[in-house]
C-alpha cells in the first residue's frame, strides 16, 4: 500500500497546475515585501503631518524692493505738480504691469520731444525678461542708424525683505531677507549729450501757462524787433 501512494506522489502535476502554484507563491512573496514598505511609507508620512501640526502658522508679506532711481530728483520740488517734473525722465524703473507698447512709445518721446540722448532702464527679478524684450526692440523704433547706439548691460543682486506675521498676536512681528537678480541697461545716442528741447534750456511749462509763455516771448521779441527798426528810421 505504501508502495503505491509513492508512486502516486511521483506522479508529475500537469503544467497548468504548476503555473497555479507559481502564482500563488509569488503573491505571497509580494504581499509579505509590500507590506512593510507600506508601513514605513504611513510612518514617513504621520511623521510629515506631526511636524506640520507642530510648526506654528505664519503668513510672509514681500516688501517693496528698493528703487533703483528716486521718484523726484534732488534737484526738483517733490511736493509739486508732477507735470513740472521734468529732470530725471530718463531714469526708468521697468515692470511687468507695463505693456512693452508703452514703454516704446514713451521711450521714443524721450528722445525726439524732450532731447535726451541717453536711457537709463531697469529691472528687478520677474521683470528682466520684460526690459530684454524692450532694449532690442528700441533701436528698431529709433530714428537713428545702428552705429550711432550704444547699449551697456550690467547685472548684479539686490537685497529685499519680507516680513513674516505670525497667527499669534503676542508675538513680534519678525523680518526675512532674500536676494534678487537685476538688471540695468543704458542706451546712449551719439555722445550721450542731451539737446535742448524747443521750450527753451529750462524745460518751459507745459499745457496753457506753457503756451501763454511762449506766446509773450514771441511778442516781446516783436517789439523788440520793431524798436530796433524805429531807432534805425530815426538814425
Amino acid at each position: 500500500m505504501s508502495t503505491l501512494k509513492r508512486k502516486a506522489n511521483d506522479i508529475p502535476a500537469s503544467d497548468s497546475e504548476r503555473l497555479k502554484r507559481a502564482r500563488v507563491e509569488s503573491d505571497e512573496t509580494r504581499t509579505l515585501t509590500a507590506a512593510p514598505l507600506q508601513a514605513a511609507k504611513t510612518a514617513v508620512d504621520s511623521g510629515k503631518n506631526q511636524n506640520k501640526n507642530m510648526a506654528p502658522a505664519v503668513k510672509r508679506r514681500k516688501l517693496a524692493p528698493p528703487r533703483p532711481y528716486p521718484t523726484v530728483p534732488a534737484s526738483v520740488n517733490a511736493t509739486g505738480p508732477r507735470s513740472t517734473h521734468h529732470e530725471g525722465k530718463n531714469y526708468i524703473a521697468v515692470t511687468r504691469k507695463t505693456k512693452l507698447a508703452a514703454y516704446l512709445r514713451r521711450c521714443k518721446d524721450l528722445v525726439i520731444k524732450d532731447g535726451y540722448k541717453s536711457l537709463h532702464l531697469n529691472a528687478l527679478g520677474a521683470a528682466i525678461p520684460h526690459l530684454t524684450l524692450l532694449a532690442t526692440s528700441l533701436p528698431s523704433v529709433l530714428p537713428y542708424p545702428p552705429d550711432e547706439l550704444r547699449m551697456d548691460i550690467l547685472t548684479g543682486t539686490v537685497t529685499v525683505q519680507d516680513e513674516i506675521i505670525p497667527d499669534d498676536e503676542d508675538e513680534d512681528i519678525g523680518y526675512e531677507k532674500r536676494e534678487k537678480s537685476t538688471l540695468s541697461v543704458v542706451l546712449t545716442i551719439g555722445d550721450g549729450v542731451d539737446e535742448p528741447v524747443a521750450g527753451g534750456a529750462n524745460w518751459g511749462p507745459r499745457g496753457k501757462r506753457r503756451r501763454k509763455g511762449l506766446a509773450q516771448q514771441s511778442k516781446i521779441s516783436d517789439n523788440a524787433a520793431r524798436a530796433g527798426e524805429a531807432v534805425m528810421d530815426t538814425t
